[in-house]
């Protein structure tokens, strides 16, 4: 079959809109040679530019499968609404205009369609461009090449729905693993409640009633319900099932957070956590309550562990460090049996389990969270017992969306 180039370009399956950029390269080569030497800086402080240009740029040819995605039925009516269809995007246009400074030969974006019969797909655009500093001329006819990732995003919305119930369900399975140790200090603040309740009633009964010592403890009772009211709250707040909500956060509210959900255990196992985290550790970005997963997750697995091996010293530490301002380091360390050498790159894996009653996705959950937030986990043998450690971004290096 002899097919030309017109009509490869019209029975592609893949969307293709040819353009003209050229009056947008003169435009651009303008500014450069006007003393602009931080282009994208120039983009930043001039938003209008990207409108101004507009009117130098024009489609000049559509073929079927473009149609078909723009919901057009012929060539003419959309070469005539194409300003509409596609009004400039600044997102996806400084990706072109920053190209052709740079002298790139290759360009690529996402944008977000809106078409004529009212559907908003989600495309994938990438573009050829001449090699080298060309003239203007040269920007003529730029193809631009598209792909409708609705189907895709549907898929990765469902994956990250999934893995939030996953998220969920471990900490629903730890909620159940610390229930003996917490019902055990819910259970100190009741039972001073009803002491000093009682005292109070005592008071009360005196004559003249002691007003003073009827006070003091119904102040007591004020504390021990609060105190109860916060253990109650942190373990609803880990426990429910929420959306994602990312936020500015401290390295030293993550851990003691954590640590406030463990330490009933620690305690009630003979253990003790140690906690070393410097001031002015900068801030990270992340949904609060899974990094407390994270970090709850593997003490946990630390007390279980040196409970089993029956270790003589029960401690965990736990410290988190700056990396060259890049990165936070939490670190949390144990005096236990530690992990056997030819374990350690499997204890990641989902349903691997060191325990017998294990189900093997603690780990492997924990390790999601944390690759999510752009971020690395890894486990390593100390000395004595067994370190797990994880990275995150700080605030000014996490990527825009989690």
């Amino acid at each position: 079959m002899d097919l030309r180039h017109a009509d490869l370009f019209e029975i592609s399956p893949i969307s293709i809109l040819c353009e003209d950029w050229s009056g947008v390269k003169r435009a651009i080569d303008a500014v450069i040679a006007g003393g602009v030497e931080d282009f994208d800086r120039f983009l930043d402080d001039n938003p209008q530019f990207f409108f101004d240009v507009r009117r130098f740029h024009r489609i000049l040819d559509a073929n079927r499968s473009a149609l078909d995605l723009l919901g057009f039925r012929d060539k003419e009516t959309f070469l005539e609404e194409s300003r509409l269809r596609l009004p400039a995007n600044p997102a996806s246009n400084a990706q072109v205009f920053k190209a052709m400074v740079r002298g790139d030969t290759v360009c690529q974006g996402e944008r977000v369609l809106h078409t004529k019969d009212g559907r908003v797909v989600p495309i994938l655009w990438r573009a050829s461009l001449p090699a080298g500093p060309a003239d203007p001329d040269a920007y003529s006819r730029l193809y631009f090449f598209a792909v409708d990732v609705s189907e895709l995003k549907r898929v990765q919305d469902a994956l990250m729905a999934a893995q939030a119930n996953l998220s969920h369900a471990g900490r629903l399975s730890l909620v159940g693993e610390l229930a003996a140790s917490l019902t055990h200090e819910v259970s100190q603040p009741l039972v001073s409640i009803a002491s000093h309740a009682a005292a109070a009633t005592r008071w009360l009964s005196r004559q003249p009633p002691n007003l003073d010592e009827v006070a003091t403890s119904l102040n007591r009772i004020t504390v021990s319900t609060q105190h109860a009211v916060r253990i109650v709250g942190k373990m609803r707040s880990f426990a429910r099932r929420g959306e994602l909500v990312t936020e500015p956060m401290t390295p030293q509210d993550c851990i003691a957070d954590a640590v406030t959900l463990v330490e009933h255990e620690a305690y009630r196992q003979k253990t003790r956590i140690a906690v070393d985290v410097p001031p002015h550790l900068p801030t990270i970005v992340g949904d609060r309550t899974q990094i407390q997963q994270v970090i709850v997750n593997i003490a946990y697995n630390a007390i279980q562990a040196m409970q089993a091996a029956k270790s003589p010293e029960r401690r965990i530490a736990i410290d988190a460090s700056a990396d060259d301002g890049e990165a936070v380091t939490f670190t949390v360390a144990d005096t236990g049996p530690g992990i056997p050498d030819e374990l350690l790159a499997r204890v990641f894996q989902p349903f691997f389990s060191t325990k017998e009653e294990g189900m093997g996705l603690g780990l492997s959950i924990c390790k999601t969270i944390v690759e999510e937030h752009g971020g690395k986990l890894w486990a390593a043998n100390g000395p004595q017992g067994a370190i797990l450690s994880f990275s995150l971004p700080v605030a000014s290096a996490q990527p825009a969306t989690l």
